[in-house]
């Protein structure tokens, strides 16, 4: 009916907080999961910085080779 407004097509395949306020309306707020185990990388103002610059290196071309590391493919990692 007039004015009425379907948002199924324009959310489908987002994640939305839903919070409703005093007079009854309802707010979607956009959210994104973030993998539990990654969620310390965004937590970490140091750690995301440096992820940040590292991409930014690689845009920018600066790359070193530091050689190979099959030396390390047999070494047992603890978990």
């Amino acid at each position: 009916s007039g004015g009425d407004l379907s948002i199924g097509a324009v959310t489908k395949g987002k994640n939305y907080r839903v919070m409703v306020n005093e007079a009854g309306q309802i707010l979607l707020d956009p959210v994104v999961a973030i993998p539990e185990r990654e969620l310390w990388l965004w937590q970490n103002p140091e750690a995301i910085a440096s992820v940040q610059r590292g991409i930014q290196q690689v845009a920018e071309g600066d790359l070193h080779d530091l050689g190979s590391f099959a030396q390390y493919a047999e070494l047992e990692v603890e978990e």
